[in-house]
């Protein structure tokens, strides 16, 4: 007697189904830590390829490079006529990146971004909505290049809004994930920079303390020079998420407070809310020194702020951009010996502070971060 195969009941079929989808649904975590720590690796080694070119570029010319360049003036104080080079350290570090291409693709006639009074290009219209200015018309090519050592891949946004028209479509201007940490508040100290990075300029003194390794009496292995920050979503503020990507106001300006302990604590306390979005477009501009930097006033992932006066110093020195990054747990950051460690969400603000002066006199063990 011939037997007649059976085929699966709807109950057997279905506790199949619901074994399947309880695999999937314990690897599926696994399988997502396994790619961002992937991509976290990948984070690391983008800042250890800056670390490497920094120190490179102090071998070269035995300076850090500089975040900005002030246009020189006379001894009446009237400014010189000559390109103002306010092009970021990141670009400066670009032929230590292998990126001498793009480097020499950069007129350095003209500035990144803005009308530094040069009449050797004008442009009353310029072919954007980047505001950009007419320095940067000369640089629509090279400004809107994404350098991939630049780009954090755990990061999901965009981080530019502005856009250029080249050939036949706009091109988003280029962003970057990687910071240059310029200290605390510089307000608080006598408009004095007491970060491990500088603006080279002849008549300002309280921007260029720092110049060169010999300034790192704290030690260059307890000195950060770069960390990271989450891109803005690079949309209008009431088309954004709230969260890292979004610089909220802070509600005062950058001397309203005495110290930047309490103007941290402040910006933990402002309302996350549509009404108080401040920008979107954190990480825009990687070739302009002046959006490239971040200070050390607030500890990694908590609130964004920008204090009300943020343009006070059109060098964009005034500001409490701050680290942060889409990796569980904290931020990768970049000391000046060229080594990477990971910042852990719970450092202190002390500690945070001390890692972010060169000279103030302070010993950090490594277990504090």
């Amino acid at each position: 007697m011939t037997r007649r195969n059976r085929g699966f009941t709807l109950i057997e079929l279905l506790v199949v189904i619901a074994i399947i989808a309880m695999l999937i649904a314990l690897l599926l975590p696994a399988v997502q830590s396994a790619r961002e720590s992937a991509r976290r690796t990948q984070c690391l080694n983008n800042l250890k390829q800056i670390g490497l070119a920094m120190q490179q570029y102090v071998i070269a010319s035995n300076v850090l490079p500089p975040i900005s360049v002030d246009q020189e003036r006379d001894n009446l104080g009237r400014t010189i006529p000559e390109a103002h080079q306010n092009w970021s350290q990141q670009a400066r570090l670009l032929p230590y990146l292998e990126q001498q291409v793009i480097y020499n693709e950069i007129n350095w006639w003209f500035g990144a971004r803005g009308n530094d009074g040069i009449t050797g290009y004008v442009d009353t219209n310029p072919p954007d909505n980047a505001v950009g200015g007419s320095n940067s018309i000369p640089q629509m090519t090279v400004l809107t290049m994404q350098i991939a050592v630049f780009l954090c891949p755990s990061d999901i946004y965009p981080g530019s809004s502005g856009t250029f028209l080249l050939g036949n479509g706009n091109r988003l201007v280029g962003a970057c994930n990687y910071p240059c940490n310029i200290g605390l508040n510089r307000r608080l100290n006598y408009w004095n920079f007491n970060g491990p990075n500088y603006v080279a300029s002849n008549w300002d003194k309280t921007v260029n303390e720092t110049t060169s390794p010999a300034t790192f009496t704290d030690g260059a292995s307890n000195t950060v020079i770069f960390s990271e920050w989450v891109k803005g979503q690079g949309v209008p503020n009431y088309l954004a998420k709230d969260g890292l990507s979004v610089v909220y106001n802070l509600g005062g300006n950058s001397n309203t407070y005495p110290s930047d302990l309490q103007a941290a604590q402040v910006c933990n306390a402002v309302p996350i809310t549509p009404a108080n979005r401040e920008w979107t477009w954190k990480g825009e501009w990687w070739g302009f020194g002046g959006t490239m930097i971040y200070s050390h006033t607030q500890t990694p992932n908590r609130t964004n702020c920008a204090y009300h006066d943020v343009i006070v110093d059109a060098r964009g020195t005034i500001t409490m951009a701050a680290a942060s990054s889409q990796h569980p747990g904290g931020v990768n950051a970049l000391f000046m010996d060229g080594s990477v460690h990971f910042i852990k969400n719970s450092v202190s603000y002390p500690t945070w502070y001390a890692l972010a002066t060169p000279h103030n006199n302070e010993s950090i063990s490594s277990s504090a971060y």
